[in-house]
């Protein structure tokens, strides 16, 4: 919807791009679809100079045929109604240009844009089997920046900087959206209205310049042709070098790979200069089509070494997050003062270990340590040098069972577990010997340089392959208890009991 002052603006437009009535009158013709080819004929022969141009497309390599044809009615019969109306349009477009002053509009590019465009957008729709569209796809692309002539003529003093501010064309509709609150495209869908073109042509030339979708729908790969068209003919006025890259990124919408698009374009170069002859435009620069290979395959190279690095990104972001995940689960599953196992992981551990166990009747042993008289080493030399004991104590659990099969850890406080998967009582029994040895001759801290020896009681609850404990809450409980008869028989001791019950005293 163009706002409201610029439309009352260009209504009041006296120097509007217009068309003579031959070309409004085959429009009309071209809409009712009862008029015949004979009407469209007569209406031709009005305008001499655009019946020769007619004759001229007919027999040009893009329509060739057997033979030429030699009046209007074969002509029109062989390009369409489509074809004619295009042709009509754009030739009575750039005639009426060419008497009218345009200063800082490069009309040359201008033309030279929507012819390749209208070439491009039909050519794009044959590769989707969309023939059915492709003459009404020209028409609509070849006038899909009408609507920069429109807003010139109705405010050329505004217009103009916007022209010369803008880089691309891209840039252009930013500029006209930011100062006119629209755009050419919606003023070239305006003007293509009061010209009484189709509502299809008129919606197409609206939405040129929008975002292209992804889509099984006819109505939007036609859209999509249109939208192409005007990437392709911007790149190509630039060059090989960007139009590699305006190939590239049309490939997931056409299904051409590179060799494919370029030899369509190379196709369309080769009917470019018989077309624009008929419109009167320039030609422009050439394309070399090994250059434009050698610009494919190296957008291709760039692309597989930004691939590479974004894999390469991707697999160390990955193995940050598997690392982050490591050290989180380490951090839940270990006491943070020393290192061992805690409290819940152990439990989980144990749980599985014991049901194990039981099914298969196999031993398990558990050991609860408790240090002796604890209180005492935080009371007379704080709790930095009691935290230094237990640390002390841990080093001497985690160097003993290192390479063993073992869990280690911190049931609380001064409290310390061992599990010994698949080991009796005999063997059990044998570490708290090699436990107590390490405790008696080493000294687990220092104050001022004095060492601080301690002691500890232990209690072990230890599944024979002969008997079974009832449940893992029945063997914790046991090894702790048998922890607490050491510390009450004088600490210092060792507590077994084996499955089924049989208590012996260390």
């Amino acid at each position: 919807m163009l706002p409201y002052g610029l439309r009352q603006s260009l209504e009041q437009c006296t120097n509007l791009p217009s068309l003579p009535a031959a070309v409004l009158r085959v429009i009309e013709l071209a809409r009712d679809p009862e008029s015949s080819i004979q009407q469209i004929v007569t209406t031709l022969g009005t305008d001499p100079a655009l019946s020769v141009r007619v004759l001229s497309v007919a027999n040009t390599v893009y329509f060739t045929q057997t033979r030429p044809v030699e009046d209007l009615q074969q002509a029109v019969s062989r390009i369409g109604m489509e074809k004619t109306l295009s042709l009509a349009l754009g030739c009575s477009l750039v005639s009426a240009t060419e008497n009218q002053a345009f200063p800082g509009m490069d009309l040359e590019h201008y033309w030279q844009r929507s012819l390749i465009c209208a070439l491009s957008a039909k050519s794009l729709a044959e590769t989707l089997g969309l023939d059915a569209e492709g003459g009404a796809l020209y028409t609509a692309s070849l006038l899909q920046d009408i609507g920069m002539l429109a807003l010139y003529a109705v405010d050329a003093g505004h217009y103009r900087p916007v022209l010369e501010a803008a880089a691309d064309h891209a840039s252009l509709l930013e500029e006209e959206r930011r100062f006119y609150g629209t755009d050419h495209a919606e003023v070239g869908a305006w003007l293509a209205a009061r010209w009484k073109l189709s509502e299809r042509t008129a919606h197409w030339i609206a939405q040129s310049h929008e975002i292209m979708a992804r889509s099984d729908s006819r109505t939007t790969q036609a859209l999509n042709c249109l939208i192409a068209s005007g990437a392709l003919a911007d790149a190509w006025l630039k060059g090989e070098a960007a139009l590699s890259v305006a190939m590239a990124s049309l490939e997931q919408y056409f299904g051409l790979d590179s060799p494919g698009m370029i030899e369509k374009i190379m196709t369309l170069q080769e009917q470019l200069p018989s077309v624009a002859a008929l419109y009167n435009v320039a030609l422009p620069q050439p394309l070399n089509a090994n250059q434009l290979m050698f610009e494919a395959k190296l957008l291709l190279a760039e692309q597989n070494v930004r691939l590479q690095q974004d894999l390469l990104r991707q697999q160390q972001e990955i193995e940050a997050l598997r690392q982050q995940q490591e050290m989180l689960s380490h951090q839940v599953r270990v006491d943070p003062l020393t290192g061992l196992y805690n409290r819940r992981y152990l439990e989980q551990r144990l749980e599985a270990l014991f049901q194990q166990a039981s099914v298969n009747a196999d031993s398990l042993s558990l050991i609860f340590i408790d240090l002796d008289r604890f209180k005492h080493v935080n009371d007379e030399f704080g709790h930095a040098t009691g935290d230094d004991v237990l640390k002390g104590f841990a080093s001497i659990l985690t160097d003993m069972f290192i390479d063993d099969e073992a869990l280690t850890g911190r049931y609380g406080g001064e409290e310390f577990v061992v599990v010994l998967p698949g080991a009796g009582s005999d063997v059990a029994r044998q570490r708290v010997k090699d436990i107590r040895r390490q405790v008696e001759a080493k000294a687990l801290a220092h104050v001022h340089g004095v060492p601080i020896l301690v002691t500890a009681s232990y209690g072990i609850a230890a599944m024979e392959k002969a008997g079974q404990f009832a449940s893992i809450g029945e063997l914790i409980e046991t090894a702790d208890q048998c922890m607490y008869r050491s510390k009450r028989n004088g600490y210092n001791r060792v507590t077994v009991v084996t499955a089924p019950a049989s208590v012996t005293q260390m």
